[in-house]
């Protein structure tokens, strides 16, 4: 399984951000008998105890700065997904010719197992556990993590054991990620987002399809054919192309009535039926068709992914049905963290929705909110740091009721404004970081306040 490791004990390695992924690949290295420096600009007392056992493994750290020699000595820089790749340190190591390469990259080389790859704006998390719990169900032992979940280091460190790899990976992880090459590789769609850290949309998109980038003429590339951009590259990918589509009826995976027909060249045809499927809405059968396509392509029997489709449930915070109050519906779809998510989540209703969005801006267009809210009714109720941005863009196109300091002031004009059939609805297309420390606490505090309502 372990393709390779350190050529030799005593190389030096910077690592980049002490994050989760940061840590376990600092563990993993001492482990390999790497000189091993740490650097993160937080200081000591905002990791509350975390760095104790790297400090014992004989981790060197460099906290509250970074020290540009630490950059331009190394053999080796390691960068968590979350650090900008153009601060100046970086640029040193650059022009002395270092390596620079991500967590998920180094750990990667050190695996000798067929890899499933899930990028995308929206939906990885829920199509990498699908792929994972069709692939489990076949009676095979996949590791399932990468962005989510277990850093694949961890797992290293762990002495984790599987047959195959199914990792959910970000932009910011394909661009530290220059030789990954996955045997199936997934673009699920390309929305606006992080446009806080690209130059411009171009640059993302590129960033997105570079997954495909090093692929061989025998690997798998999953497109969506229904997404614009999507098909406007795939020309350009040197794989074998398979193609997700709602309408499309060349596509090699197409809804057909209430089922998918899917056909790969070299594999049995056949229908899944999507009656019993738990995962409801548009988004969701995106998300299907495209795990489904990833799982027989690697071999995966129709039984288990009929199976996993019927009894595979979805994520806390992903347009998840909280309460009924008073005849208003609660949805927690936290984890919306950019235009595009929010627009799916808006799909899946047929009915007035409230709508609670904000959070720290990624600076791209909220118009497209205000084309899906067009007709629907309902209001948005705009809150943090960037509800400003929100309210400018959206006061003369939508009902905005006004802007709020926090969610919690929003949520509660939200509930004074909904009437009995309506929607309130947490898809805040922004990053929670503004004043929660992850969506997931930010979801946590949305049920919080939906359970504390008085019958």
């Amino acid at each position: 399984m372990f393709a390779s490791s350190l050529d030799k004990s005593g190389v030096k390695v910077l690592v980049v951000g002490l994050g989760v992924s940061g840590r376990a690949v600092c563990a993993l290295l001492r482990t390999q008998g790497a000189e091993v420096v740490a650097t993160d600009i937080r200081d000591r007392a905002a990791f509350n105890g975390a760095l104790d056992s790297l400090e014992k493994a004989g981790c060197k750290l460099r906290l509250g700065r970074h020290l540009v020699e630490d950059f331009t000595q190394a053999d080796t820089i390691i960068v968590s997904p979350g650090i900008p790749l153009d601060i100046e340190p970086l640029e040193a190591a650059r022009r002395m010719g270092r390596e620079i390469i991500g967590e998920m990259e180094w750990a990667w080389r050190r695996v000798d197992l067929p890899v499933i790859g899930v990028t995308g704006t929206n939906g990885k998390t829920t199509t990498t556990a699908l792929i994972g719990k069709m692939v489990e169900l076949a009676g095979r032992m996949p590791f399932v993590g990468g962005n989510i979940g277990t850093p694949l280091s961890q797992w290293l460190a762990d002495g984790g054991k599987a047959d195959l790899l199914v990792l959910e990976i970000s932009s910011f992880q394909l661009d530290t990620a220059p030789g990954f090459r996955p045997d199936a590789a997934i673009v699920l769609n390309v929305t606006e987002d992080h446009l806080d850290r690209y130059e411009n949309f171009r640059a993302y998109i590129d960033s997105k399809f570079s997954i495909f980038g090093r692929q061989l003429p025998g690997d798998y590339a999953i497109v969506n054919g229904d997404d614009p951009l999507c098909r406007e590259r795939i020309s350009q990918i040197p794989g074998k192309v398979l193609i997700f589509s709602t309408s499309d009826p060349s596509a090699n995976a197409r809804v057909v009535g209430d089922s998918i027909r899917l056909t790969i060249p070299g594999r049995e045809a056949f229908d899944l039926d999507l009656s019993g499927a738990k995962l409801k809405g548009a988004h969701n059968r995106e998300n299907i068709m495209a795990a489904a396509l990833a799982a027989s392509a690697m071999g995966v029997p129709q039984s288990a992914i009929r199976e996993a489709v019927d009894t595979f449930g979805g994520f806390s915070h992903r347009v998840e049905w909280v309460r009924t109050w008073r005849g208003i519906d609660f949805y927690d779809d936290s984890k919306g963290t950019n235009t595009g998510a929010v627009v799916k989540a808006l799909e899946g209703f047929d009915r007035p929705v409230n709508l609670l969005l904000g959070g720290r801006d990624k600076l791209g267009s909220y118009d497209p909110i205000a084309r899906a809210l067009e007709g629907r009714g309902g209001a948005v109720l705009a809150y943090g740091e960037a509800g400003p941005r929100i309210y400018e863009q959206l006061r003369e196109k939508i009902r905005v009721a006004r802007l709020f300091p926090d969610l919690g002031s929003a949520f509660a004009e939200a509930v004074r404004l909904a009437s009995p059939g309506e929607v309130i609805l947490l898809s805040p297309a922004c990053s929670s970081f503004d004043q929660y420390e992850s969506y997931s606490q930010r979801g946590d505090h949305f049920k919080k306040l939906v359970a504390e309502l008085e019958d």
